[in-house]
């Protein structure tokens, strides 16, 4: 019944770039050299609390996935109708619902596993593995937003091409993403909080309230 998680390579890219996006923010702040860092250290300051929650509407020819993302430091959850992502810093839990029929994956992420999903080697060192451009002033739904450009310098990233748009209080707006494949992703920031405190079981699968038909465990 089951098919391997790593057919899945483009919801992995959609998740990697909504984590992508917030890591890099946790991630050492750019100097303000250009236009580009201004505007990407000033959304910083909206997430460096640790505890953030944000809620985010995919767009993808033609499909519209609703979904929340909550994060503390490395931890994070991933929550859609067809797809919950719990990560405690070590272990991964990839609760996949479909046709009534849900398969939980379990497994401790290697370095190319955190690439695609939790992309902490990527983010690291972003400054090396994108380069950053400034976009200038975009409308966005009849809001005036900044655009960020960050475009990937060799052909094996997850992400190819990211344009971040920023509201001029800081908050980010919209996400567009284009997957190695040239596939592209729009991603609607709804809403977002932080400097919340989560107790520590969020970040790990608990069977009480979900129920899993079949355990695939790859550790």
């Amino acid at each position: 019944m089951h098919t391997s998680i790593n057919t899945h390579s483009r919801k992995r890219t959609t998740i990697g770039a909504i984590i992508c996006l917030i890591m890099l923010f946790f991630a050492s702040p750019a100097s303000a050299q250009g236009v580009a860092e201004v505007w990407l250290n000033k959304a910083a300051e909206k997430l460096r609390n640790k505890g953030t929650e944000i809620t985010f509407r995919i767009k993808e020819e033609g499909v519209r996935i609703s979904g929340k993302l909550l994060m503390d430091g490395s931890k994070f959850v991933y929550d859609t109708e067809e797809m919950k992502i719990w990560y405690d810093g070590t272990t991964q839990w990839t609760l996949q619902m479909r046709d009534g029929y849900n398969e939980l994956y379990i497994n401790n992420p290697t370095a190319e596993d955190q690439q695609s999903i939790n992309p902490y080697l990527l983010l690291n060192n972003y400054k090396e593995n994108f380069t950053i451009t400034d976009g200038g002033e975009k409308s966005i739904g009849g809001n005036l937003t900044h655009m960020v450009t960050l475009k990937a310098n060799n052909d094996r990233q997850e992400i190819k091409d990211l344009n971040i748009y920023i509201a001029s209080d800081g908050m980010l707006s919209l996400l567009e993403i284009i997957a190695p494949d040239g596939h592209p992703y729009k991603i609607e920031v709804r809403s977002m909080r932080n400097g919340l405190t989560f107790p520590k079981s969020t970040f790990t699968y608990q069977s009480e309230s979900y129920s899993a038909d079949e355990v695939i465990d790859l550790r």
